[in-house]
């Protein structure tokens, strides 16, 4: 793919879910020294989606897909705060895993997302640098990302009470699976 941009948020997780905002409106981020950004609220309205569908990926990774909308492990919904995702997370894979362990370890808490620009408006200060305001875009992915270009977007795990269970029987199987590893047995 040639030509997408790339922007970052935040996420959380509960189980196997993981969800935030993937782009955040009103916030102006400085890109590359050259102009301000800002997502402008109905960017994602029309569901401008490449092919009709939009996958979520590990930091930008095309080879590391985490949900995808077409498979329903992916949800988004423009909000008023800003582009929010749910995302189904398979621990069987190893992307997954990576996710989910980085979600819960509070080592990746931001998110980022693909996009061609189809519509913006730019506004040029007397001083400063001039504004970009993305009014619409093609979405072609959603991104779990340690570095995101937008720190105010979010991701996290889902928790919930019904969780807590199968979270510590989660964390016991990984320590037990370290151990192995360490010991040359797995």
């Amino acid at each position: 793919m040639q030509n997408i941009e790339t922007r970052a948020g935040a996420a959380t997780f509960s189980g196997n879910i993981a969800e935030g905002y993937a782009a955040v409106f009103g916030q102006k981020e400085e890109i590359g020294g050259d102009f301000y950004e800002e997502v402008a609220p109905g960017a994602f309205k029309k569901k401008n989606y490449f092919r009709g569908d939009v996958l979520a990926l590990w930091n930008h990774t095309w080879d590391s897909v985490l949900g995808r909308l077409s498979a329903g492990t992916l949800q988004l919904e423009e909000r008023q705060r800003g582009l929010w995702f749910r995302l189904e997370l398979d621990e069987r894979s190893p992307a997954g895993m990576t996710a989910l362990s980085a979600l819960d370890r509070g080592e990746v808490f931001g998110c980022s997302f693909g996009f061609s620009v189809l519509a913006e408006s730019w506004t040029d200060p007397d001083e400063g640098l001039p504004v970009r305001s993305i009014t619409d875009v093609l979405l072609y992915e959603v991104s779990l990302c340690p570095l995101p270009a937008y720190p105010g977007t979010t991701a996290s795990l889902v928790r919930s009470a019904n969780n807590n269970a199968s979270n510590a029987a989660r964390r016991v199987r990984q320590k037990m699976e370290a151990d192995l590893r360490l010991r040359g047995i797995r």
